[in-house]
């Protein structure tokens, strides 16, 4: 009796056991994201962050695939995505048929980047240069006395022009400004050698017009008062 129970317990496990593992749920297979697909869907709706992201992955799974890469470089255009775009449309050109729509919109994308390139480039140099010629070694300073014509009082906070001149005293388009301190010094400093007109005024009436010619590396002093005024100097008497 005593091993008759036993296995009848042993029975009671067993089944127990069986209904235990029939009764929980087998999990699913896992389907496997279709990322190529999953790609096109968001490129259809414009969604180009999303189909960016989804191609990069369908690629690596399928790298020979022309549409991928085409439709990631387009993607990456609309994203701002320039070398991303760049290296797309290349492989596009470096495997699609010559003829093809895909080969030849690569090819007018590729162009019109170049071309922005080098036009953003030569805008560059050009800026450059533009910044190096308003850049020298030369300089002029000094200090501004007036108290209404009798220069016994400085001049505070009196902005000084400086307009570079041509050869022929024409205008170079190119002008420097600065404001005295509180005990009337004035300071140019690191502009180019050339020749300029000084003034404290160049639309109204001025105190000051006056002819500076600076040599190479010269820092030169010219004080401003009554003595080089208008009243008793002019270097441009035709503009006034």
């Amino acid at each position: 009796m005593r091993l008759a129970g036993l296995a009848l317990l042993a029975i009671i496990a067993l089944t127990a056991a069986g209904c235990q593992q029939r009764s929980a749920p087998s999990a699913p297979p896992t389907a496997e994201v279709d990322h190529a697909a999953a790609g096109h869907r968001a490129f259809e709706q414009r969604d180009w962050g999303t189909a960016a992201s989804l191609y990069r992955v369908a690629i690596q799974k399928s790298p020979d695939d022309l549409l991928l890469h085409y439709r990631l470089a387009i993607a990456s255009s609309w994203l701002d995505r320039r070398d991303e775009a760049m290296t797309e449309f290349e492989w596009v050109v470096a495997h699609a048929a010559v003829t093809s729509d895909e080969a030849r919109v690569a090819r007018d994308w590729l162009a019109g980047a170049r071309s922005r390139s080098a036009a953003r480039a030569g805008a560059a140099v050009a800026d450059t240069a533009v910044r190096d010629e308003r850049v020298g070694d030369s300089g002029v300073h000094g200090r501004i006395v007036w108290d209404e014509g009798q220069g016994t009082q400085p001049l505070k906070r009196a902005q000084i022009h400086l307009y570079a001149l041509e050869e022929d005293g024409t205008s170079k388009r190119m002008s420097f400004h600065v404001r005295s301190d509180r005990e009337g010094n004035y300071k140019f400093e690191r502009i180019p050698a050339g020749t300029y007109k000084m003034t404290d005024d160049n639309v109204g009436t001025p105190k000051w017009r006056l002819k500076v010619v600076l040599r190479p590396g010269e820092d030169a002093l010219i004080e401003l008062g009554p003595d080089n005024s208008l009243k008793t100097r002019d270097d441009f008497p035709k503009s006034s």
